[in-house]
């Protein structure tokens, strides 16, 4: 199955000499949009961390309104997972209370690391998010700036 997607979309980077590709720090390709995202980075029940990438040709603010609401819908949807728990029993899961994590926050807390991006000579081209994004008043999402 696997193989027909990615043979349905090879025709993309026909008579290309570069394309775009996300590679991890141990250089596996994680992402290679958008063709494919890898087996490596596929989310799960027990998925802690995810990279999240909103790109667009046209419009910053629009990128950022998007994240925006990936990232509030997000918390609001851990925030419900946390809180029904117990209701819902899935396989493999706990029924236990949430339990603080070494940083002191608790499973039905969202973690939001703020990126910045540079241009390939270091210069800061965008900081996300900033102390004007996420203007939504969410209770569990923490942002570490």
């Amino acid at each position: 199955m696997w193989l027909f997607l990615l043979l349905r979309y090879l025709q993309l980077l026909d008579g290309k000499e570069l394309y775009p590709c996300l590679v991890d720090a141990e250089d596996h390709v994680i992402s290679f949009p958008p063709i494919t995202n890898s087996e490596k980075t596929k989310i799960r029940k027990t998925t802690k961390e995810l990279f999240l990438e909103v790109t667009s040709s046209t419009s910053l603010q629009i990128c950022k309104e998007v994240m925006d609401a990936l990232i509030v819908k997000m918390a609001e949807l851990n925030k419900f997972t946390s809180d029904h728990r117990e209701e819902a029993g899935s396989e493999g899961e706990s029924d236990a209370p949430p339990v603080p994590a070494s940083d002191g926050t608790t499973s039905g807390e969202l973690v939001i690391q703020q990126v910045r991006t540079v241009d390939p000579d270091g210069n800061l081209k965008v900081v996300y998010p900033s102390k004007t994004d996420l203007s939504t008043d969410v209770g569990n999402l923490n942002v570490i700036w």
